[in-house]
């Protein structure tokens, strides 16, 4: 039987066979990158079902009281708008899942061509502008002129600026969230920075991360999934791009997507297969 045993930050399998001439062989396997993807099915699972409880939860309780006859319209109004509205909440976070599921499984592969910079911007200015004006935050573009047009996937870099626009808005209470874009690196970076209380520092390097948000009952509370960051990631590496972001506390947050000029093939984390910016 094999032994497992940890070598410094490696998970080691270690098994010995004896040799008829005297002594044993003893063969190492490091199975550090298994053990890896183990732990993210596991941490995987207990996220769905932790983000699924609440809203089955919230469902089934309001939906065993509204069978009380007595119920006054009103109340049996506001119940029904509750379970509505979490039931969309599940829906998203199961549409979130199978994006990200056929992005990561290969189901998906961008197919890029110029797209029009400003036309985007609109149109993802226009889904969300009835929310911004509710909440007092001014919508700014700041194309530079050389910059208006990018090559990739249209309908991967409309869901991009879509979720990191609404992620924007759902942390900012005052001032602008803003699409900036600009010629970088032979490419063309887009960027959304907002006004919000920014990220503490050691919450940054995870924001990418499915299912990881700085302040929980917030982001739950406010209508999100945990899944747009991780999707965005996802859709900008199929392309060779990368994904950075920069926070200040108290003055808010700028997360970028780089596009190459043309396709770049995406480098691989061997020990989660997933892929990683250049």
């Amino acid at each position: 039987d094999a032994l497992e045993t940890q070598l410094n930050d490696r998970a080691v399998t270690l098994t010995a066979r004896p040799l008829d001439g005297g002594g044993a062989v003893l063969a190492l396997l490091d199975v550090t990158p298994i053990r890896r993807l183990e732990k993210v099915r596991r941490d995987f699972v207990a996220n769905v079902s932790h983000e699924l409880r609440t809203p089955l939860t919230v469902v089934s309780g309001f939906a065993e009281t509204l069978q009380d006859d007595g119920l006054s319209p009103e109340d049996r109004a506001r119940f029904s708008a509750t379970i509505l509205a979490n039931t969309n909440r599940m829906q998203r976070i199961v549409d979130d899942l199978l994006d990200l599921s056929r992005i990561e499984s290969g189901g998906w592969r961008p197919a890029p061509t110029d797209v029009d910079i400003r036309a985007v911007v609109q149109e993802t200015f226009a889904g969300v502008r009835a929310t911004a004006e509710r909440k007092r935050i001014a919508l700014q573009s700041e194309l530079a002129p050389d910059a208006l047009v990018v090559h990739a996937d249209p309908t991967a870099v409309r869901q991009v600026l879509a979720n990191l626009v609404d992620n924007a808005l759902r942390h900012t209470t005052a001032g602008h969230v803003a699409i900036a874009a600009v010629r970088h690196d032979d490419g063309v970076r887009l960027s959304v920075r907002d006004t919000g209380a920014g990220i503490p520092a050691e919450h940054l390097p995870r924001i990418f991360e499915r299912f990881y948000r700085v302040d929980a009952a917030r982001s739950r509370q406010e209508g999100g999934t945990g899944l747009g960051l991780a999707i965005v990631k996802h859709m900008v590496e199929a392309h060779g791009g990368r994904v950075t972001a920069e926070s200040t506390a108290g003055l808010g947050t700028s997360v970028s997507a780089w596009f190459p000029n043309r396709p770049q093939p995406p480098e691989t984390d061997s020990a989660s297969g997933y892929a990683v910016g250049t």
